[in-house]
């Protein structure tokens, strides 16, 4: 082997070396479940996400009677303008406290935008995750749901059942294996129980298994997931 195939190919196995060690940190960013207590990994449209995700049991900080029952510290609430001890602190926001209009009125169904995530592959036979909020449907004319799109098109959808308290509910996918998809969260209406509420999602297996999103960013993830220092906190 003479020195310049020596070197071409210890070159390769470093370039290898290096896609596969991007692909392994990429793997373990993705923010399912808002714990980064940002939006990172989620593009925003509107004005609806501006306060979002939201910390805490909020409904019950007002004594809705409704609790959130979210999971970890973060989840999105698009009635709730509080953004945790810290930051809520630095905003002059309180536990409790309702997203406002743009006189500053008391409006917690007012701001209308879009959520979308990144793009990730569909390995599993089912998609589970925490919704509450609004029943405004996909295709009526006031829509506040989560929709799993592919292509441009909603492949799937769920609203809430009008009530703050989210309930685990769940998608079959099977059908979809091997697709790239996205998740979109719509808020769409200022009318009553115009917003939803959405936290921790997860790919599962046949068995119900959840699959760890590291298996299922690694399939396509070089490339398309920026890593911030609210990632490298959440898992290092």
């Amino acid at each position: 082997m003479n020195k310049f195939a020596f070197s071409l190919m210890i070159f390769f196995l470093i370039a290898v070396l290096f896609i596969m060690s991007v692909d392994l940190a990429f793997a373990r960013t993705f923010n399912n479940d808002f714990e980064t207590g940002d939006l990172t990994d989620w593009e925003k449209t509107g004005t609806a996400f501006n306060f979002q995700p939201t910390w805490g049991d909020n409904p019950t900080a007002r004594n809705r009677g409704q609790p959130s029952q979210h999971q970890g510290d973060w989840w999105l609430g698009l009635a709730e303008r509080y953004q945790g001890p810290e930051k809520g602190a630095e905003l002059g926001q309180s536990p409790g406290d309702l997203e406002r209009n743009a006189d500053g009125n008391i409006a917690p169904d007012f701001p209308q935008g879009t959520l979308t995530s990144i793009e990730f592959t569909i390995v599993g036979d089912t998609m589970n995750f925490l919704m509450g909020g609004g029943n405004r449907a996909w295709g009526t004319a006031e829509p506040c749901c989560v929709n799993l799109v592919i292509d441009e098109e909603v492949v799937r959808t769920m609203t809430g059942s009008n009530n703050e308290s989210m309930t685990r509910r769940e998608w079959d996918v099977s059908d979809l294996k091997g697709q790239i998809a996205q998740l979109v969260v719509v808020d769409q209406s200022s009318g009553g129980w115009g917003h939803p509420n959405f936290d921790d999602v997860h790919q599962a297996d046949a068995g119900g298994d959840n699959i760890p999103w590291s298996q299922v960013t690694s399939v396509d993830a070089r490339g398309k997931l920026a890593v911030s220092w609210a990632q490298m906190k959440k898992y290092y």
